[in-house]
């Protein structure tokens, strides 16, 4: 008797073992996270994961697949997605009644499970669209490609009829045995295609982000599930705090730091849990507004402990921040309570993990070793009580099409989110952001705590946990931001700050690469001892720069710091004062809280510079755009000084003006996309275009192969790469590709004739220690001897 596989590596699995197993994971997830769904609902969706797992790979039933799996030669006739999806929408019309949407979602699924979702329409017969209520023109979609699929489905079925006894057992043991039969005696691709273009159509004429939710909850439990199987990833069972444990463990660490600033952010806390506690039942939008250094750390992750506490138990915490640097600080401050409690060292992952494209790769359970490819699906699954990630993370989960990012789609479900600084996020996608949120409340049952120093304006319903939120700004004044509205050049600004500056700790922050090397250069050259700080140096000596500086600052010495926006992405350090070329206010605020920060000292000075190049264009229009930086400029020309308790004022202010000024076309346009489940098509402006980070075409990495550690890793690539064995291969780069990045440098490409590139490697361009020598050095980083504008 013939024996069908799904997989032969990296581990052998018989087909019916590895349907059960995609079954099992994906009803676990849903049934998990089910708390929210109506009755009926929750059994259409059990129904449908039911449905998707026992047909996602009908196709591997072939002989030509089994052969492929051998050979692993691919051609038409081995590929699996389309005749599976076309018997998932089969089974799905018998067992759904008319005009559900689910035979048209079991279809897509199916059919985009091995890769990114594709618009639906590209894979049904040519039709035309009647004029529907988003789009104003007809749009015909023609699928060229389609007769083919259709013809290989037909001979694949034919293959499949071969050996129907042997299929039919495996579908009879789990419910679908007539229907398989039903199936290859019936089937009609042309007409289940037929009855699915007209809920397509139907859809279209009735847009809902609802369908786009339900949509990718089951995608993305049958994308999961199938991972987990294809890998044999054993799924640890999460692990979540307990609110009173963690506490007393906290109060334990700051029993003897007893300071004004702590008994402010101490009563900040106790309003904050008190607040949750009266309020929980009656919210799902919170919010929390204190100023930078006041705590708020805690005081987000232990309202979200306590809300876990008051729903039940058992919901992640997903703790999203903007950027990476400030994700390992949160990490650091949330791991050292945890340290402490009774079995986190035991299984570290399990309770608590950080996940971002450079976090390392490794999960920690007393249960279970896991390898490189095993721990990432676990990461990319957020398979843990407490994660911290960021907004890239989050929201390009929340609003995407892609198969990486859609896996933990399902697992935020339920989940409670602290979103910080979520005036990080560009202002264009305010709107978007503030709508998928909503949604995401809706749909998936998370519970939100908004949290900032400057709060944006969104999610204008959050409910502040904060009694008196406005009253904690005026309780300080450890700054004042002092703006000087004449514009200068590089060497009348040295010129004008050198004395200013003489005797205490300074940090001077630039807009462009260009502009701080200058600056620095200059005022070396005037004998002041200044440090410097951009992603113009190597990751790993930036680490031990900043390292170094805080040390330097913690014991007193009088620090002059050049550095770009990288210093305002949470670097937690105090100067005396700080000079800040003229970018968005909100930039300029973050910048002031690396001004005494502890409030110390007496007030601190932040002047507010304009910075202009040899054409007399401002430093910062090259990074921000006009926008944002003249609203800007003409809020601060009203005033000679701005003490720290006006910072709450003026941002809102600010926030308001730029809102107003900013089109919301593009965060519009990504509405209507979610509304009609347009992923990736011509029209307007598709899921698949959102991104938190833009692109830059114009750049190219580098790595610095500077000393023996960095040399040592490239080589293990280079060995990596010959590695015939998909698995072997990917652990081995996995192995190594923190230590990579640690080494290289984003560059702008017209320094690409400098780079002499490797001949056994033409993917990825380094130098050798001997280029190295010419070409980068320590202080900072690498050498540039032309102009460039090229920002962090």
């Amino acid at each position: 008797m013939m024996a069908f596989y799904s997989h032969k590596q990296p581990v052998q699995k018989i087909m019916i073992d590895h349907i059960n197993e995609v079954m099992r994971i994906a009803l676990k997830q849903i049934m998990k996270t089910a708390s929210t769904d109506e009755a009926s609902t929750y059994e259409e969706k059990i129904n449908a994961v039911k449905i998707l797992s026992a047909c996602h790979d009908f196709g591997k039933y072939t002989t030509y697949f089994q052969e492929y799996l051998d050979s692993k030669k691919k051609s038409p006739i081995t590929n699996h997605g389309f005749v599976s999806a076309v018997f998932g929408a089969y089974i799905a019309f018998n067992l759904f009644e008319e005009g559900s949407i689910l035979p048209l979602i079991i279809y897509s699924a199916i059919l985009h499970h091995h890769g990114n979702i594709e618009n639906v329409s590209k894979d049904l017969p040519k039709t035309i669209r009647a004029k529907s209520l988003l789009f104003d023109s007809i749009s015909s979609f023609g699928v060229p490609q389609l007769d083919g699929k259709i013809k290989t489905a037909k001979k694949q079925l034919e293959d499949i009829k071969c050996n129907r006894d042997i299929i039919e057992k495996d579908y009879e043991s789990i419910g679908y045995g007539k229907l398989f039969n039903d199936f290859l005696d019936n089937c009609n691709i042309e007409k289940i295609l037929s009855k699915l273009i007209q809920i397509e159509f139907t859809f279209s004429r009735h847009p809902s982000s609802d369908y786009y939710f339900l949509h990718n909850i089951l995608y993305s439990a049958l994308i999961s599930a199938d991972k987990i199987s294809a890998s044999n990833t054993v799924i640890p069972e999460e692990k979540y705090a307990l609110f009173d444990k963690l506490n007393d463990i906290r109060i334990n660490k700051f029993k003897d730091k007893i300071s004004q600033i702590n008994s402010i952010r101490q009563s900040i806390f106790n309003s904050v849990i008190s607040n949750m506690e009266k309020e929980w039942k009656n919210r799902n939008i919170f919010s929390i507004t204190s100023p930078t250094g006041t705590g708020k750390t805690y005081a987000g992750y232990f309202a979200a402990l306590k809300l876990n506490e008051l729903l039940g138990g058992n919901r992640k915490i997903i703790y999203v921040l903007p950027y990476t640097s400030i994700i390992n600080q949160c990490y650091e401050s949330i791991h050292e309570l945890f340290d402490c409690y009774e079995d986190y060292k035991e299984d570290s992952s399990r309770y608590l993990i950080k996940h971002h494209h450079l976090a390392n790769i490794e999960y920690n359970t007393s249960e279970t070793d896991y390898d490189k490819d095993q721990a990432e699906l676990l990461l990319n699954n957020w398979v843990s009580g407490s994660i911290i990630t960021t907004f890239v993370q989050f929201l390009e989960t929340l609003v995407s099409n892609k198969n990486k990012m859609l896996m933990k789609f399902n697992n935020m479900r339920d989940a409670i989110v602290i979103l910080d600084e979520v005036q990080a996020i560009d202002i264009e996608y305010f709107k978007l952001v503030d709508y998928i949120i909503k949604q995401a409340v809706k749909n998936l049952g998370i519970k939100i705590i908004l949290m900032t120093a400057t709060k944006p304006l969104i999610l204008n319903d959050a409910y502040e946990l904060l009694d008196d939120a406005q009253s904690y700004f005026s309780m300080f004044n450890r700054t004042r931001l002092i703006p000087r509205m004449n514009r200068i050049t590089i060497e009348e600004f040295v010129d004008e700050y050198a004395h200013i500056i003489e005797g205490k700790s300074c940090l001077i922050v630039c807009n462009t690469i260009n502009q701080s090397l200058k600056v620095f250069e200059q005022l070396r050259d005037r004998g002041i001892n200044a440090e410097y700080l951009s992603s113009n140096i190597l990751p790993i000596h930036r680490r031990q720069k900043v390292e170094n500086v805080k040390k330097k600052l913690e014991n007193g010495e009088k620090v002059i710091l050049v550095s770009t926006q990288v210093i305002e992405a949470g670097v937690d350090m105090d100067f005396d004062m700080v000079i800040r070329d003229i970018g968005p206010l909100d930039s300029i605020i973050q910048c002031a809280g690396r001004c005494n920060r502890n409030g110390k000292r007496s007030i601190g000075a932040v002047y507010i510079t304009q910075i202009v190049d040899e054409n007399n264009h401002l430093y910062s229009y090259r990074v921000y755009g006009n926008t944002a930086v003249n609203i800007t400029i003409n809020i601060l020309s009203e005033y000679e000084v701005i003490e720290e308790k006006e910072y709450y004022r003026l941002i809102n202010e600010y926030f308001k003006i730029v809102q107003e000024n900013k089109s919301a076309e593009v965060s519009e346009e990504l509405i209507r996309s979610i509304e009609s489940m347009n992923f990736d098509g011509e029209f307007g402006k598709p899921i698949s275009n959102f991104s938190l980070i833009k692109n830059n075409p114009g750049y190219i990495d580098v790595i610095f192969r500077i000393d023996e550690c960095i040399e040592e890793a490239y080589q293990k690539f280079l060995h990596a790469l010959k590695e015939k064995d998909y698995k072997n291969k990917r652990n081995m780069i996995l192995e190594i590709r923190n230590v990579i990045n640690d080494y290289t440098i984003s560059l702008p490409a017209k320094y690409y004739r400098k780079f002499a590139k490797e001949k056994n490697n033409e993917s990825i361009i380094s130098l050798p220690y001997s280029d190295c020598i010419n070409l980068y050095n320590e202080t900072t980083g690498f050498i540039r001897q032309e102009e460039d504008y090229y920002i962090f």
